[in-house]
């Protein structure tokens, strides 16, 4: 079962929050549910849950370089939180709103929807549109090298892109996926169209290239086998959970649409 909650958050006043606004939306999650401060710092590379940047209505606010972002006092934000924690549920049903002081300005927030998924799968079609709403880092599989560092594709290579969501889906769904990372698949699930860009966003001091942007997939795989459902289930769980490296921040934020 997967758990969406979304919150609505009003400053007082202007704000200047960091330039990756996840990590007020963070702070604020943190005095909903006291399950999620064991995972902040849990070295795991997966977690059960994924919270997003601040919105603008449905528009992702972030800042696109080293700048902080400004909120506007009395101005009403959102953010959402997906969880596959039922104990996570029990403790943001039980408090539902509060006030929070941060950043110099006093925040309202308020639970105001939430949503329960059990069966994933988007609709059967021949073309899906990937939009990567907030810069993604997608990693190919790490070779074993003694030092650890950091390699983001700047475009969503169809093996890597189903090695990152269904090494996720494997670590907390009971049902699991095999066989979607490798040449099948590129050859059943193929770019026809894109508009993507790089995009340099920092969170912390660390300056952090990824990709955002949109692809138009035709997935031409056989109706009714088992690699077209397996897609679909991916390409769905992938709304809910995002893609790529720090997703449960905020990063690789995607939305999955199918095309007539």
């Amino acid at each position: 079962m997967i758990f969406t909650f979304t919150f609505e958050v009003k400053p007082d006043r202007d704000a200047i929050i960091p330039p990756f606004t996840s990590k007020l939306s963070r702070s604020i999650f943190l005095d909903f549910s006291p399950t999620y401060s064991k995972f902040i710092e849990a070295e795991e590379p997966y977690k059960p849950f994924r919270i997003t940047v601040l919105k603008d209505g449905n528009t992702p606010v972030y800042s696109k370089g080293n700048g902080v972002v400004t909120l506007t006092g009395g101005k009403i934000y959102n953010f959402s939180v997906t969880t596959t924690l039922q104990k996570v549920v029990e403790e943001v049903v039980g408090t539902t709103s509060i006030d929070k002081e941060i950043f110099n300005a006093k925040f309202h927030v308020e639970l105001v929807n939430m949503e329960m998924k059990e069966e994933l799968g988007l609709e059967d079609s021949r073309l899906y549109k990937v939009f990567f709403n907030t810069p993604t880092l997608l990693q190919p599989p790490r070779p074993r090298f003694k030092r650890k560092e950091n390699r983001f594709i700047l475009f969503p290579y169809v093996p890597s892109f189903f090695y990152s969501l269904s090494s996720h889906w494997n670590k907390f769904m009971n049902e699991k996926i095999v066989g979607v990372t490798g040449s099948k698949t590129l050859y059943y699930f193929r770019e026809v169209d894109y508009n993507i860009h790089p995009v340099t966003t920092y969170y912390g001091k660390t300056p952090t290239r990824g990709f955002i942007g949109w692809v138009l997939f035709e997935l031409r795989a056989k109706r009714n086998s088992k690699i077209r459902e397996n897609v679909r289930k991916l390409l769905d769980y992938a709304n809910y959970f995002g893609v790529g490296k720090s997703r449960s921040i905020g990063f690789g934020e995607v939305k999955v649409l199918k095309i007539e």
